[in-house]
C-alpha cells in the first residue's frame, strides 16, 4: 500500500501526519508513506533528518497578506498543484491524507483531479481554510475534537482525536515534598508575549510563588532573554530553547502554562496535566481559545487572556492554583475525560479500509 500524507508549515500540522505514517507502517511494514510539506515550513528542517521519504513544495498561505503577495501565493499554488498532480502521477497513492495547512492544500486538489480517495484531518475545534475548502471532495474527515463534527457532512466524519507520537502516562506526578513543577511551552518556534508574561507574573508572585521549579521551552530566539530573566529571580529554572521528549516533560510536571494549539491541548490530555491555558490572540477565528474550552469545560483547565493584564491575571491564577497540589492532580484527571488515546489506530485503519475500496473498485 502507498500513501501520501501532506502537511505542515506549524508543528501542530507536521506532528500528527507524522504520527499517522508511522502507525500506518508499525502496523503493515509493507506500507510506503511519503510525506508532502512546504520549504518554509518545520517541516524543511524537520523532514530532511528524520530518515523518512519526503517532498516539499514551494506554496504559502493568503491570509493578511497584501495583494502583490497574494499574486505570488496563488502563483505559487498554481505550480504547487502541477508539482502535486506529477508526484501522485509517479507515486500512485493508494490514498492520500491532508493532514491541514496550506501545506496540504494543492496535493488535496491533485488527489482530487487523479480521483484517488483521500482522507482529511482537522486538529482544531475551528476548521483551518484548507479542510473547510477540500472536506466536500473527501471520503472522511478525522477530528480531534467533537466540537468539530458540526463543521462537516456527519456521513463523513470520524471522531478519532488527534494522532500523537508519544505514549502518555496519566497517572498524577508522585506526590513528595519537593517543590511543585511547573511546565511552560511557548510551542514549537515559542512564543514571545507568553514568555515575557511568565516572567513578569513570576516577580509579581515573587514572594508568595516560591517552591516550585520551572522548566521553561522557550524558543530559540527568546532563549537567553528568558535565562536571563530567571536569573532575577528567587526560583529554579531549566530553560530550553526546545523539548524534545515532551512525554517526559509532561510526566514530571504538576501544572503547564501554555498556548493552546490543538496538539498541545491533546497532549495534556492524554497525560491528565491541568493547564494554565494563554492563548495566541490574534488569530481571526480565535481557534486556540476555543481549543482550550475543550479542557476548561470539563475543569481541566483555566483560560488566561493574552492582553495587558496578562502578568497580573497569570499570577493570581499561579498563586491559587500552586497553593493545593491535591487540586491540580484533581484538574489533570478531569483533562483527560477529553483524551482519545487512540487517534493514530483509528485513522490508520480508515485509510487502509479506503485503500482496500479504492483497489477493489479497480
Amino acid at each position: 500500500m502507498k500513501v501520501i500524507i501532506a502537511g505542515g508549515g506549524t508543528g501542530g500540522h507536521l506532528f500528527p501526519a507524522v504520527a499517522l505514517g508511522e502507525e500506518m507502517m508499525r502496523e503493515r511494514p509493507e506500507t510506503e508513506v511519503l510525506y508532502v510539506g512546504t520549504s518554509t515550513g518545520i517541516e524543511a528542517r524537520w523532514l530532511p533528518a528524520s530518515g523518512y521519504r519526503y517532498e516539499l513544495f514551494k506554496v504559502h498561505g493568503l491570509r493578511g497578506r497584501g495583494l502583490a503577495a497574494r499574486i505570488k501565493s496563488l502563483a505559487e499554488f498554481v505550480r504547487a498543484i502541477a508539482l502535486a498532480r506529477s508526484l501522485i502521477a509517479r507515486f500512485r497513492p493508494d490514498v492520500v491524507v491532508c493532514a491541514g495547512g496550506y501545506a496540504s492544500a494543492p496535493i488535496g486538489v491533485a488527489a482530487i483531479i487523479a480521483r484517488i480517495p483521500m482522507v482529511l484531518m482537522e486538529q482544531n475545534t475551528r476548521p483551518g481554510l484548507s479542510n473547510r475548502i477540500l472536506w466536500r471532495f473527501a471520503q472522511k474527515v478525522s477530528v480531534g475534537f467533537a466540537e468539530t463534527a458540526s463543521y462537516f457532512s456527519s456521513s463523513k466524519v470520524a471522531m478519532t482525536g488527534n494522532p500523537v507520537r508519544f505514549v502518555f502516562d496519566p497517572a498524577p506526578r508522585a506526590v513528595t515534598e519537593g517543590p511543585i513543577q511547573i511546565l511552560v511551552l511557548g510551542g514549537s518556534s515559542g512564543a514571545h508575549r507568553l514568555n515575557i508574561g511568565v516572567l513578569e507574573a513570576f516577580k509579581i508572585s515573587a514572594n508568595r510563588v516560591i517552591n516550585c521549579l520551572v522548566v521553561h521551552q522557550t524558543g530559540e530566539a527568546d532563549e537567553e532573554l528568558v535565562r536571563a530573566g530567571y536569573r532575577g529571580l528567587s526560583l529554579k529554572a531549566e530553560v530550553t530553547p526546545f523539548i524534545n521528549d515532551i512525554a517526559s516533560a509532561l510526566k514530571g510536571a504538576d501544572l503547564v502554562i501554555a498556548r493552546a494549539g490543538a496538539m498541545t491541548v491533546t497532549e495534556l490530555a492524554l497525560a491528565a496535566r491541568p493547564a494554565i491555558f494563554v492563548p495566541y490572540p490574534f488569530h481571526r477565528d480565535r481557534q486556540q481559545e476555543h481549543n482550550a474550552r475543550v479542557l476548561e469545560r470539563l475543569g481541566g483547565a483555566v483560560i488566561v487572556k493574552d492582553d495587558d493584564r496578562l502578568p497580573g491575571n497569570l499570577a493570581r491564577e499561579l498563586e491559587r492554583l500552586t497553593a493545593d497540589s491535591g487540586s491540580l492532580a484533581a484538574m489533570g484527571q478531569r483533562a483527560h475525560q477529553a483524551a482519545r488515546p487512540n487517534a493514530a489506530r483509528d485513522i490508520a485503519h480508515l485509510c487502509f479500509e479506503l485503500a482496500q475500496g479504492g483497489r477493489a473498485a479497480a
